[in-house]
């Protein structure tokens, strides 16, 4: 049997992580894109495409890649970040295949926790796309507390990532996360529930 693989995707401080992780928990396995391209980062071929692109200032004295010192630069200007991604997309791509695959192996389905799932064309089917929204003024206060940015500060993030909207919109279904918790898991369990019943694994 095909596994099938869920995406859940949407802007920063959304609540994808937490919604991907009530999709997963009828045996499925998340793939944590965003984790996966901090280890992209690290890899060879990125880190000297970047040095190529942004120059030694933002390398960390070993030679690594400063994910504080690259922030800086990418997020004051949309046209950086795009390309950043021109970097990184090529080996972030395979390394999303490669987990993906791996994990079929051992598990009845996957999602996909993925900001910038539109952005990219997996070669492996995608069977359901669910995005995430909430308030701009909740998403400032979540990014705040997790990490510790000023209003200001989480606002423009979460202005830079307007253009991403198109595509977002495409998805198959929207949750709203600024609802009490236990609202939030009977929905996306609803969702999920009638999903894996579509593909006889429930």
């Amino acid at each position: 049997m095909r596994r099938p693989v869920i995406a859940v995707t949407g802007g920063i401080a959304t609540g994808k992580t937490t919604v991907a992780g009530i999709m997963a928990d009828r045996g499925g396995a998340v793939v944590d894109c965003d984790a996966i391209g901090h280890a992209a980062l690290e890899t060879g071929e990125v880190r000297e495409g970047i040095e190529r692109v942004f120059g030694a200032d933002v390398l960390t004295p070993s030679g690594g890649v400063s994910r504080v010192k690259l922030g800086r630069v990418v997020f004051s200007d949309g046209r950086m970040l795009e390309r950043l991604n021109g970097v990184i997309r090529p080996v972030l791509k395979e390394m999303i295949r490669d987990e993906v695959f791996e994990l079929k192996r051992r598990n009845a389905y996957i999602v996909l926790d993925a900001v910038l799932y539109f952005q990219y064309k997996f070669r492996f089917k995608v069977d359901l796309v669910v995005r995430t929204v909430a308030p701009d003024g909740t998403r400032a206060a979540r990014l705040a507390a997790r990490d510790g940015m000023t209003r200001k500060e989480a606002l423009t993030r979460i202005e830079r990532q307007k253009h991403l909207e198109k595509g977002w919109r495409m998805a198959d279904v929207t949750v709203r996360t600024d609802v009490p918790m236990p609202r939030l898991r009977e929905r996306v369990s609803g969702i999920r529930n009638r999903f894996l019943a579509s593909r006889g694994l429930l």
